[in-house]
């Protein structure tokens, strides 16, 4: 389980033993970890140091893969670049000499007849700060498991893949808190033989769609495979039992046609009546008036009676809560309704509330859909101010009442950079618009893709692009395949020819130099990878992003792990994805995580259309709540519970703490899941752990 843990900046550490291991052997391993970008706690390190050699040996076998892995470096990324004596050897090199030997090499000429034979690095000397590993106890992983089943927001894979791991015999489903999630895990569970139930008429169809390798938020047509009858009773009988059989039927007519065609609910009319008259109502067109129908009904009346409709549904008052506030100039019973939303609903909320009328632009996703999203000027009815205030007004007070069972925190205002997760992020588990700071010492970022394919005739590409743009998010140059230099600012590693590998591996890197950059009017630069063959991410073996910085460029090895600040796979179907952008102005790295509209030929072509969807974008992500937008609600006190963005300044000495990114190795802590917090509701109050 230490991939589990180390992702979370913990570790599990091994037994002691009555013969420790040799001070020169303690010496290894810990550097080992340095060059990874790691480090031990000093209680870590006291434990680790009380252990056997052979018990030291075993634990380093374990934990050596989890930290290659987790920053990239198991990818062996510097053996596929096209030239090893990157940067310096093409940076040296005019624009005529460097396409004649791309030419060459699009050819088929092996590389090294045209590439320089790597030369000795110097040694690398400007790592950055580690991240450090605090140790784990024996309730780390079950409270990670309760963590991630109380998560309001989409597991990303890599959290699927936990829960997996973590996950033996049956499961409270109903501990669960996102839809999608349940759905996804109750999947997992039936596969296995293990039973598993569902409770509303969308869920079973959610839980049909995924049983059928669809996508559980049905944000696509889906197309339902042949179903057992032990399968077709288990759907149906859930079905039966559902609450509002009839209005959830209403509001997805076709999709359960599909779904009521594939269970033949005929075959068992006398054990399945319920399902019977809404397949009967489905396909006779008999009207089926539901919840939605009454809504929209009195809303296109004006009738007040719709808040108290929509108050028996909490989620969908949510939903419509602007709607009510500019059509009636209120919300009636938003006091009563906000005690049954998640803690993080409330949030998203509040801060949508505080922006909206702020905005410039609205920006949509159809279903999710980033890569189909429209931007809109923002217009029209503005909310009402008095009934807007009193609004947020009962979200402040249900989230004090909630928060008041933290007791007291010592609130970092930098925790305002980690955004809160999102419903439809791929890549990581903090949220999108979450804030990293270019210490003062970085003078160039390297990013990196790398992807394999297995074999194959042709080549395949996944570009690893920039696009830069001045202060008012006007495009001023890119830098990618077909753009190999930004003047001396920036310098691609040259496109390699992945057919030439037996697995069809290859990598492409990118440095950008900050200073140069400045000089040049590039205020933003945004990183991307496109998938030039039009071969989605999922259709590769392998596609891996990875973003690193330091002060020397040519110093060190091509790819060092103990550089990286950011390392994803990229998977889904998608053929774009913006991983992040640097604001220069303020030395920031901002995480993204958007399958944007572009086009997937070169990023040189992406300038003007970026130009009208980055803006809209970055505006969306500042009206997204944030961990201090959480813990301001809190008690405050200067001796509380510390929530910090880091605590390099200053060690902590015990008890319960939220810290985004672990700095300190003379910290001693209980560190904060947020999953359980962010999804409480109701009377439950969130309790933290206890030192």
């Amino acid at each position: 389980m230490q991939r589990v843990l180390i992702a979370r900046d913990l570790i599990a550490m091994p037994a002691p033993a009555p013969r420790t291991a040799p001070a020169a052997a303690l010496a290894t391993v810990t550097a080992n970890i340095a060059h990874y970008g790691f480090a031990l706690s000093a209680r870590a390190y006291t434990m680790l140091s009380a252990s056997g050699e052979d018990e030291l040996r075993r634990w380093w076998a374990g934990v050596e893969p989890v930290l290659a892995a987790l920053t990239g470096d198991d990818k062996r990324m510097a053996d596929f670049v096209v030239y090893k004596n990157f940067p310096a050897e093409v940076l040296a090199m005019d624009e005529a000499e460097y396409w004649l030997r791309q030419i060459l090499m699009y050819w088929g000429l092996p590389n090294e007849l045209v590439t320089q034979e790597e030369a000795t690095r110097a040694p690398l000397r400007d790592l950055p700060a580690p991240r450090v590993l605090h140790p784990a106890d024996d309730a780390t992983l079950p409270r990670i498991l309760a963590g991630l089943h109380a998560l309001p927001a989409r597991w990303t894979d890599d959290q699927w893949r936990d829960v997996t791991d973590l996950t033996e015999g049956p499961v409270d489903l109903a501990g669960v808190s996102f839809v999608e999630n349940r759905v996804r895990l109750a999947v997992r569970l039936l596969e296995t033989g293990v039973e598993a139930r569902v409770s509303t008429a969308t869920d079973v169809l959610r839980l049909a769609a995924a049983l059928s390798g669809g996508d559980p938020g049905l944000r696509a047509a889906q197309r339902l495979r042949r179903f057992t009858r032990a399968e077709r009773r288990h759907l149906l009988g859930m079905m039966e039992s559902a609450p509002h059989l009839l209005d959830d039927v209403a509001r997805r007519r076709e999709p359960f046609k599909r779904l009521l065609f594939a269970l033949h609910p005929g075959d068992y009319r006398a054990a399945f009546p319920r399902v019977v008259a809404a397949y009967d109502a489905l396909y006779t067109g008999r009207p089926v008036r539901g919840f939605a129908s009454d809504v929209e009904r009195l809303l296109a009346a004006r009738d007040p009676a719709v808040a108290g409709l929509l108050a028996t549904r909490p989620g969908e008052y949510a939903r419509r809560l602007r709607q009510l506030l500019v059509t009636f100039g209120e919300a009636p019973g938003v006091g009563t309704v906000v005690r049954d939303l998640t803690t993080l609903r409330l949030l998203q909320l509040r801060r949508h509330l505080e922006t909206v009328d702020a905005r410039q632009w609205r920006m949509f996703p159809p279903r999710g859909n980033w890569s189909r999203a429209q931007v809109v000027a923002a217009g029209g009815d503005r909310l009402p101010a008095g009934p807007r205030d009193a609004v947020l007004a009962a979200i402040d007070a249900e989230l004090t009442r909630r928060l008041a069972g933290t007791g007291p925190v010592a609130l970092d205002p930098a925790t305002e950079k980690v955004k809160l997760p999102t419903n439809d992020a791929e890549l990581a588990p903090y949220g999108r618009g979450t804030v990293f700071g270019i210490p003062d010492e970085v003078r160039f970022v390297r990013s990196a893709s790398y992807w394999a394919t297995g074999p194959t005739v042709g080549n395949i590409w996944y570009d690893n692009s920039w696009n830069f743009f001045d202060d008012a998010w006007q495009p001023v140059g890119a830098c990618c395949w077909d753009h190999n230099r930004f003047g001396d600012a920036a310098v691609f590693s040259g496109d390699p020819t992945n057919s030439k590998d037996l697995d069809g591996r290859a990598c492409q890197l990118i440095d950008l130099y900050l200073d140069e950059l400045a000089a040049a009017g590039v205020r933003y630069a945004v990183w991307s990878l496109l998938c030039y063959s039009r071969r989605s991410f999922e259709s590769a073996s392998d596609v891996h992003a990875a973003l690193q910085w330091g002060s020397q460029p040519q110093e060190g090895r091509l790819f060092e792990p103990g550089r990286v600040q950011l390392s994803f796979p990229v998977r889904g179907g998608g053929l774009t994805k913006f991983v992040a952008h640097l604001d220069l102005s303020r030395r920031e790295l901002v995480y993204l995580d958007a399958n944007l509209p572009s086009r997937v030929h070169s990023a040189s072509l992406n300038g003007a259309l970026l130009a009208g969807t980055l803006p809209p974008y970055v505006e969306y992500l500042a009206s997204l709540p944030s961990v201090h937008d959480l813990f301001r609600h809190a008690p405050a006190a200067g001796d509380g519970m510390p929530v910090r963005y880091d605590d390099t300044d200053a060690a902590l000495t015990g008890g319960p703490a939220y810290v985004f990114r672990p700095s300190n190795q003379d910290s001693q802590f209980d560190p904060v899941d947020l999953g359980q917090v962010l999804a409480s509701k109701g009377e439950a109050m969130v309790v933290l752990p206890s030192p």
